[in-house]
């Protein structure tokens, strides 16, 4: 029997979280962007107009890429203390996450990631999203990195506690 081994072994391969992101007409009190995440599962609902469907679409590929890749993991677990496992707590916030504005980007795009180890950085073209929508997405993700939820993988992944 043949092997074909691009289609068994992508079927083999599952990504570590899924991501999605979609526009609603509104969320309640006003909100510009709500995250939706459990694990497994990442994504953001986004109030009509305050992003450009330009920016949703860049964000989405840019992040299911992000995500499927590797590059970032999510921890659902809860966080051992040092006493349990010093490894874990060395590593736990060393990611650093931020988003800052930019007049323009390359290509026209509307947004593009800057990555290094150990560092983040979401850049977002002016007009791209409301200065609400930037707030609140900066805002959240700057708390799931920072708490460890979220956290970079390099390819020298924490010893983990069982």
């Amino acid at each position: 029997m043949a092997y074909d081994s691009g289609v068994e072994l992508q079927a083999e391969v599952k990504p570590a979280a899924e991501f999605d992101m979609e526009f609603v007409p509104e969320l309640p009190n006003g909100r510009a962007i709500f995250p939706a995440e459990r694990n497994g599962k990442f994504g953001y609902l986004v109030a009509t107009g305050a992003m450009t469907e330009q920016c949703l679409t860049e964000l989405v590929r840019h992040i299911r890429s992000i995500v499927r890749s590797g590059s970032w993991q999510q921890n659902w677990r809860e966080e051992p203390s040092a006493q349990q496992c010093p490894a874990a707590s060395e590593h736990a916030n060393e990611s650093v996450f931020d988003m800052e504005w930019r007049n323009d980007l390359p290509g026209g795009a509307a947004v593009r990631p800057d990555e290094s180890q150990g560092r983040f950085v979401w850049l977002v073209r002016k007009g791209a999203m409301t200065e609400q929508c930037f707030e609140e997405m900066r805002a959240y993700l700057i708390h799931v990195v920072g708490s460890g939820r979220w956290s970079q993988n390099w390819g020298t992944r924490p010893q983990t506690c069982h």
